[in-house]
């Protein structure tokens, strides 16, 4: 009984004294900030709505309003977007290099 209790005892010492295998190297990854500065996102006024007693020439400057107001939210859109893309092209060329 002694005998197993110290191969035993030898087993786990020896056990402790191997190191294990080396992991792998995780793969590279490519981080990319390329977020719009805060004066492309900034919210704009939404035009004010005609209330009470209003007249058809009060709906029609709500609605011209409007429709600038969503013209130039499109417009803020497609910068942010041409300055993401540009932001993606700039970080991909540094990676082939």
């Amino acid at each position: 009984m002694k005998t197993v209790l110290i191969v035993a005892a030898a087993a786990a010492l020896a056990a402790c004294r191997s190191t294990p295998p080396e992991l792998p190297t995780p793969p590279a990854i490519n981080v990319y900030e390329c977020a719009a500065p805060a004066g492309m996102t900034a919210p704009e006024r939404q035009p004010l709505r005609p209330i009470g007693d209003y007249t058809q020439d009060d709906v029609a400057l709500y609605i011209t309003d409007l429709h600038h107001w969503a013209t130039r939210g499109w417009l803020k859109l497609a910068r942010v977007r041409e300055h993401a893309d540009k932001c993606v092209a700039g970080t991909e060329e540094e990676d082939e290099d």
